[in-house]
């Protein structure tokens, strides 16, 4: 059993904050508002919130950002190929699309 504050439970719920922002990203969900959303989350600058869970989930806000900013010219289905080909540049979203 993990401790409320046993870190690597906290940085897997942020690594889950993060696929999530992907999954809606590639179009995954239904609302296509959350996809909206998610492109104006990653925006093209990074934002503190944005800083904050790339720190909290352990993953590289510069790398992370330069990686997701690349997919928003690319339609969802393009984002969604592009995302399983380049799984291994971001192993901590392994799970997303």
């Amino acid at each position: 059993m993990t401790s409320p504050t046993d870190p690597l439970a906290c940085r897997d719920l942020w690594r889950s904050v993060l696929a999530t922002i992907v999954k809606d990203l590639c179009g995954t969900a239904v609302d296509r508002a959350a996809v909206r959303e998610a492109e104006r989350w990653i925006g093209s600058w990074m934002s503190r919130d944005f800083l904050e869970v790339c720190e909290l989930a352990g993953a590289d806000p510069a790398r992370t950002h330069a990686e997701l900013t690349a997919l928003l010219p690319l339609s969802p289905r393009e984002r969604r190929a592009e995302v399983r080909a380049r799984r291994h540049a971001l192993p901590e979203l392994s799970d997303a699309a």
